[in-house]
């Protein structure tokens, strides 16, 4: 399915930029207990019941983009900003949960509709384990004292009157990782989540989001610290159709960033280590944090596959801190695991749409810029990491094995059980927790059928350039 900008995208969006062009400007601390107010008189409103929520709201909204966790006590914004305004670096978990943005959900996750016909054969009466369902007044009834949620009613009422419902951000977690407090707010178990960010897309209130790095990153960039950005392949076609590499890279100097480096450049390089690694019966890529943490959290019998390879963000922070040990490096990508992933490697990460954000703060319009000559050299291997089967396509190119592409965590799910049964058959298993790979993380700006057709043009251009270029 194609994701859709939505009403939570554009908050969040505004309250990053908002965030960002204070902290540029050297302007947050003074101005931050003003700030829920501002957002709601530009038009961030009608969504809660009054405006004392919508604003209490946004005030948690912006605990999280200065990179705090969100409170539901009284304490004053600006605590939170001094707190960020001292720190280099953002540690923990990420994710969150808005307790006062959550909408608690309040329904059934078995629902009898008005679908049933009391019919003779009362499939769903015989089918339940708990005999929790009974026919009152020609209708089936649930007594949910009994009732255990199994889902059997609803899979045995040959009309289908009987609906298996979840809540959303349950329902978007394929590790069980949310579920209902004793209050019905949603609770994250850090011990099952694997942060691939599917509960910020799937909440349809905006109340889990994560914590921002912007403030962090700003302040580097004021100070003109060197400050070198590591972008991910999966730049392409994030800030526009029109807008090339080098564009993105003149936005990132203006921004105030030293350097600019491309991390296919050490995809190509992992690629190579892989393929001379030792296959002890079948090998995984350690490449995508999310699926190595449902690896790690959920299938530990199975760690031993993984590749002990860096991943590519890793690997090429690692070669820069060694030549430059006093660098503040940032990566740049779609992914929300990486940003726990980069605590003790990178000093910070931001997704494409944080960028973008700092972007519009700055008044910095990309298409507009003209572009810097790329001194990288990937390979469209390099390049194809940012897309599901990517990785299996590079390591192809250096060892003849026969590899299986896992497209989002429900797959990845399904893989390692069988290869936890002992029944997969092959020599590289690559696992991509998002939909589409990197493409289709939760920091993208775009959809992932646009970014990926304008990521296959930017590989086949460059593959064309290589190729003139050694004649």
């Amino acid at each position: 399915m194609p994701r859709l900008l939505t009403e939570i995208d554009k908050i969040r969006r505004q309250v990053l930029t908002e965030v960002a062009r204070l902290t540029f400007q050297g302007k947050l601390l003074r101005e931050a207990e003003e700030l829920p107010y501002k957002l709601y008189d530009q038009g961030i409103r009608n969504y809660r019941c009054c405006q004392f929520k919508e604003r209490a709201v946004l005030k948690e909204r912006i605990r999280l983009a200065v990179g705090e966790d969100p409170t539901q006590d009284r304490e004053p914004l600006v605590n939170a900003v001094i707190r960020s305004l001292k720190r280099d670096k953002i540690k923990g978990s990420m994710l969150r949960v808005i307790d006062i943005a959550c909408d608690r959900c309040p329904i059934d996750a078995i629902l009898v509709t008005d679908a049933c016909r009391n019919c003779v054969a009362h499939n769903c009466v015989n089918s339940c384990p708990k005999k929790a369902i009974h026919i009152l007044n020609g209708k089936a009834v649930i007594d949910k004292e009994k009732c255990v949620e199994c889902g059997m009613c609803a899979k045995a009422c040959s009309f289908g009157a009987i609906l298996q419902v979840q809540r959303p951000c349950e329902r978007s977690c394929q590790v069980g990782a949310i579920s209902s407090g004793e209050d019905r707010h949603a609770v994250i178990n850090e011990e099952k989540c694997v942060t691939c960010g599917a509960c910020t897309v799937g909440c349809p209130f905006g109340a889990i989001s994560y914590k921002s790095e912007i403030v962090p990153v700003i302040k580097k960039l004021n100070d003109n610290a060197h400050s070198i950005a590591l972008v991910a392949p999966a730049v392409a076609g994030q800030f526009g159709r029109s807008v090339s590499l080098g564009q993105v890279i003149a936005g990132l100097k203006d921004l105030g960033f030293k350097e600019v480096k491309e991390v296919a450049v050490a995809a190509d390089d992992i690629a190579n280590l892989e393929a001379d690694e030792e296959i002890n019966g079948w090998l995984t890529n350690s490449c995508c944090p999310a699926y190595k943490n449902l690896v790690e959290k959920h299938f530990p019998q199975l760690k031993e596959h993984v590749s002990h390879q860096l991943s590519p963000m890793a690997y090429l922070a690692s070669k820069v801190r060694k030549e430059d040990p006093n660098a503040f490096i940032v990566f740049i990508g779609p992914c929300l695991a990486k940003k726990e992933e980069a605590q003790d490697l990178v000093d910070a990460v931001l997704t494409f749409e944080e960028l973008a954000c700092m972007f519009v703060a700055k008044d910095i319009n990309l298409a507009a810029i003209e572009g810097v000559p790329l001194t990288d050299n990937p390979s469209k291997y390099g390049l194809g990491f940012a897309k599901s089967g990517g990785v299996s396509a590079a390591l192809g190119t250096h060892k003849d094995v026969k590899s299986k592409a896992l497209n989002g965590l429900a797959e990845c799910k399904t893989a390692l059980l069988l290869a936890k049964a002992g029944k997969i058959d092959v020599d590289f298993l690559e696992g991509m927790a998002c939909v589409g790979g990197c493409l289709g993380g939760p920091g993208t700006l775009v959809d992932s059928n646009l970014s990926h057709k304008i990521l296959e043009t930017e590989s086949a251009s460059r593959d064309q350039k290589q190729e003139s270029q050694s004649k």
